[in-house]
């Protein structure tokens, strides 16, 4: 009986790291803040950052905005919707069991620049809703009223320009390697056999050798 207790912890050790590795690692979702409606129409800057931390338990959502009103009170949510941060979307609906530093308050700068985060357990992005950050004015009870800024959460990267160094006018093929130029014979013009250099006349093979230095 003892000697099968002790196979059952032996393996109960072996089964538990590969139990931990199974469980899915946090991922990250990052957005750009971007002005709404009317103000959003005549510009195309950037007004901050949020970043989300779908962790394994925890779950961590921080905001950066900048270039706001000046001393202004502003309140963010993460909300969920069909189509987020585009023009003529309908309103998103609050992501429920987030807690949220001071309710939510961002109170600006001079400059329009305010941080805050917000809290969250066992919450679980789902595949088929986008979630988007919310920057709303403050109404007079404290709650969001008007949407100004929208941050759509995603895990995309954008390929950075010129970033693998190939070039639009080489046709998108690496530069620098001495292999750009093809001529019509097929053999590359970078290696010096095109255009006669080796001295290759045009009807007599020989012509293109140096004569001799005759010495008087």
């Amino acid at each position: 009986m003892k000697k099968v207790a002790a196979l059952a912890a032996v393996a109960a050790v072996a089964v538990t790291p590969a139990a931990a590795s199974a469980k899915p690692r946090a991922k990250v979702y990052k957005a750009t803040f971007k002005l709404v409606g009317a103000d959003g129409s005549y510009t195309s800057d950037t007004f901050g950052k949020a970043q989300l931390v779908d962790g394994r338990r925890n779950d961590q959502l921080s905001v950066h905005v900048r270039k706001l009103g000046s001393r202004a009170k502003y309140v963010f949510r993460l909300q969920s919707s069909a189509t987020a941060c585009e023009a003529g979307a309908p309103a998103g609906t609050d992501v429920p069991g987030w807690r949220y530093h001071r309710s939510g308050l961002l109170v600006t700068s001079r400059k329009g620049v305010a941080n805050s985060w917000a809290r969250a357990r066992g919450f679980t992005v789902k595949r088929d809703v986008e979630y988007y950050v919310g920057v709303f004015t403050r109404s007079a009870s404290g709650e969001p009223d008007r949407l100004v800024a929208c941050a759509q959460l995603t895990t995309k990267k954008k390929r950075p320009k010129g970033g693998d160094g190939r070039s639009r006018a080489n046709g998108g093929k690496p530069e620098g390697k001495g292999h750009d130029h093809v001529n019509p014979g097929g053999k590359s013009g970078d290696h010096g056999k095109s255009g006669g250099d080796h001295g290759s006349g045009d009807g007599d093979p020989g012509q293109g050798r140096k004569a001799p230095v005759t010495r008087r």
